[in-house]
Protein backbone atom coordinates (compact mmCIF):
# COMPACT_ATOMS: atom_id res chain seq x y z
CA UNK A 1 0.00 0.00 0.00
CA UNK A 2 1.46 3.35 -0.95
CA UNK A 3 1.89 6.20 1.55
CA UNK A 4 -0.93 8.34 0.14
CA UNK A 5 -3.50 5.56 0.53
CA UNK A 6 -2.17 4.72 3.98
CA UNK A 7 -2.40 8.38 5.05
CA UNK A 8 -5.91 8.67 3.60
CA UNK A 9 -7.02 5.56 5.49
CA UNK A 10 -5.59 7.02 8.70
CA UNK A 11 -7.47 10.27 8.06
CA UNK A 12 -10.73 8.35 7.59
CA UNK A 13 -10.16 6.54 10.89
CA UNK A 14 -9.57 9.84 12.69
CA UNK A 15 -12.67 11.42 11.15
CA UNK A 16 -14.77 8.40 12.14
CA UNK A 17 -13.35 8.53 15.67
CA UNK A 18 -14.21 12.24 15.91
CA UNK A 19 -17.75 11.56 14.67
CA UNK A 20 -18.16 8.73 17.19
CA UNK A 21 -16.93 10.95 20.03
CA UNK A 22 -19.30 13.73 18.98
CA UNK A 23 -22.19 11.26 19.11
CA UNK A 24 -21.08 9.96 22.51
CA UNK A 25 -20.94 13.52 23.86
CA UNK A 26 -24.28 14.31 22.17
CA UNK A 27 -22.93 17.52 20.63
CA UNK A 28 -23.52 16.72 16.99
CA UNK A 29 -21.05 17.80 14.36
CA UNK A 30 -19.17 21.04 14.81
CA UNK A 31 -19.12 23.53 11.97
CA UNK A 32 -15.75 24.55 10.59
CA UNK A 33 -16.11 27.91 12.34
CA UNK A 34 -16.94 26.25 15.66
CA UNK A 35 -13.85 24.06 15.39
CA UNK A 36 -11.60 27.01 14.49
CA UNK A 37 -12.96 29.12 17.36
CA UNK A 38 -12.84 26.31 19.92
CA UNK A 39 -9.24 25.47 18.99
CA UNK A 40 -8.20 29.15 19.14
CA UNK A 41 -9.81 29.70 22.56
CA UNK A 42 -8.17 26.55 23.91
CA UNK A 43 -4.79 27.56 22.44
CA UNK A 44 -5.01 31.05 23.97
CA UNK A 45 -5.93 29.69 27.40
CA UNK A 46 -3.11 27.15 27.36
CA UNK A 47 -0.46 29.50 25.97
CA UNK A 48 -1.25 32.28 28.45
CA UNK A 49 -1.74 29.97 31.44
CA UNK A 50 -5.11 31.56 32.24
CA UNK A 51 -8.46 29.97 33.01
CA UNK A 52 -10.29 32.23 30.56
CA UNK A 53 -9.86 34.50 27.54
CA UNK A 54 -11.26 37.86 26.52
CA UNK A 55 -12.45 37.32 22.96
CA UNK A 56 -12.10 41.04 22.21
CA UNK A 57 -8.33 40.61 22.41
CA UNK A 58 -8.14 37.65 20.02
CA UNK A 59 -8.01 37.68 16.24
CA UNK A 60 -9.98 34.68 15.02
CA UNK A 61 -9.07 33.16 11.66
CA UNK A 62 -10.41 30.17 9.80
CA UNK A 63 -8.37 27.17 8.69
CA UNK A 64 -7.16 29.05 5.61
CA UNK A 65 -6.12 32.17 7.53
CA UNK A 66 -9.14 34.31 6.61
CA UNK A 67 -10.65 36.45 9.38
CA UNK A 68 -13.83 35.02 10.90
CA UNK A 69 -16.61 37.64 10.69
CA UNK A 70 -17.90 38.91 14.06
CA UNK A 71 -21.43 37.66 13.33
CA UNK A 72 -20.08 34.15 12.69
CA UNK A 73 -17.94 34.36 15.82
CA UNK A 74 -20.89 35.20 18.07
CA UNK A 75 -23.18 32.66 16.43
CA UNK A 76 -20.53 29.96 16.87
CA UNK A 77 -19.82 30.97 20.47
CA UNK A 78 -23.53 30.74 21.27
CA UNK A 79 -23.63 27.24 19.77
CA UNK A 80 -20.46 26.14 21.62
CA UNK A 81 -21.93 27.39 24.92
CA UNK A 82 -25.18 25.53 24.22
CA UNK A 83 -23.16 22.35 23.53
CA UNK A 84 -21.29 22.97 26.82
CA UNK A 85 -17.89 23.02 25.12
CA UNK A 86 -17.27 26.64 26.12
CA UNK A 87 -18.44 28.61 29.16
CA UNK A 88 -19.51 32.24 28.96
CA UNK A 89 -18.31 34.05 32.08
CA UNK A 90 -19.84 37.13 33.67
CA UNK A 91 -22.81 39.12 32.49
CA UNK A 92 -24.65 38.68 29.20
CA UNK A 93 -22.48 41.37 27.56
CA UNK A 94 -19.21 39.97 28.92
CA UNK A 95 -16.51 38.93 26.46
CA UNK A 96 -14.92 36.38 28.79
CA UNK A 97 -14.99 32.68 27.91
CA UNK A 98 -13.38 29.49 29.19
CA UNK A 99 -13.29 25.83 28.17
Amino acid sequence: MNDKIKNTNELFKILQMFDDMSKDLRIGRLTNSEKDILLKINHEIKSKGNDFVDIRLIKFHDFFGNPIPRSTLYKSLKSLVKKKLVKHLGSERSSLYSV
